[in-house]
């Protein structure tokens, strides 16, 4: 019933709040937990955007004694903040990747309340100190899921991003702001008769990831999708693979929204790409003949399993 009435909240408030994208955001203050508590070196780390907002984020060193392979800017999904979605890349460090994940305006200790466009500047703040920071070491992986993608591919398709990144990877990321929308307050009937007022208040079309993604070419990309995904449907995975350029790779999975990456056979394949690409200073001996980037033309990749359980906590609908 509670997630009812909010759901019914939000569909009202949209009306009175012409062109608001806080539909968008579920932001939560408070952590439940910090890297050290998965045994994680960590550092905290605070953007200052030209007015002064402050926007934190965590730096999660590379562990082990093997040089560095890469550092990954990690962009999470719509609720919550970094200390809850930390289950998804705290398992890089060990494998020689430096990660930096970031809060948007709104998030954790991030000041400001999240929207758009201004949440695109967060983006982009983090991803200029990357390029910047003394401290990113190896090529630099931008790995969006869920909201997270569609931000990344928004901010990446600019024409002043043309290949800032050297690999990208995206799960669950929806192509267009409108139509994830749409399909949203399809699944409720409270909902459903305001979708002619809300959606046109959405993002304009030239913003979606659809559009944009085209632009991060040649750049390799990964786009992972679940065709079991509960929120964001499998057929904007799909779009976002159908509309990039080559090389590019699509991995259909399986099991619910935003669980992929707690699946040690996901990030194997995600290190396996990130190999395979170049996209690691220090490729390991093969121990069997290199895989050939993919063609537009290629066969999709068979599904992953995803023994991962759902049980994200309820805060309105996570993507």
């Amino acid at each position: 019933m509670a997630m009812v009435l909010r759901l019914i909240a939000v569909g009202l408030a949209s009306l009175w709040l012409s062109g608001c994208s806080k539909l968008f955001f579920y932001p939560m203050s408070p952590w439940v937990q910090n890297p050290e508590n998965q045994g994680l070196k960590y550092e905290d780390i605070v953007l200052i955007h030209p007015r002064g907002l402050r926007i934190h984020g965590w730096w999660l060193p590379a562990s082990g004694d093997e040089p560095v392979r890469g550092t990954v800017y990690y962009l999470h999904g719509n609720a919550q903040n970094i200390s809850t979605h930390l289950a998804n890349v705290h398992w890089l460090p060990a494998r020689g990747y430096n990660v930096f994940l970031l809060d948007y305006r709104g998030y954790g200790l991030s000041e400001g309340k999240p929207r758009l466009p201004e949440v695109y500047a967060d983006v982009q703040l983090g991803l200029d100190w990357l390029r910047t920071a003394r401290r990113t070491e190896g090529p630099l992986v931008v790995f969006g899921q869920s909201l997270g993608g569609a931000l990344a591919t928004t901010v990446l398709g600019e024409q002043d991003n043309a290949q800032a990144a050297d690999c990208v990877v995206l799960e669950a990321a929806f192509a267009s702001y409108r139509d994830i929308t749409s399909d949203i307050m399809k699944t409720s009937w409270l909902l459903w008769p305001f979708r002619w007022l809300v959606v046109p208040g959405m993002p304009e079309r030239e913003q979606d990831p659809e559009q944009r993604i085209v632009a991060i070419g040649p750049t390799p990309l990964l786009v992972m999708h679940s065709d079991e995904d509960e929120v964001v449907p499998y057929a904007h995975g799909e779009r976002l693979y159908a509309a990039a350029q080559a090389p590019k790779t699509f991995q259909p999975l399986h099991g619910s929204h935003g669980q992929s990456t707690r699946d040690p056979a996901v990030q194997q394949r995600i290190v396996d790409f990130l190999d395979e690409q170049g996209c690691a200073a220090q490729p390991p001996q093969p121990s069997e003949p290199p895989v050939a980037p993919d063609t537009p033309d290629a066969p999709v990749l068979p599904p992953l399993e995803n023994p991962a359980p759902p049980g994200s906590p309820e805060r309105g609908y996570t993507f």
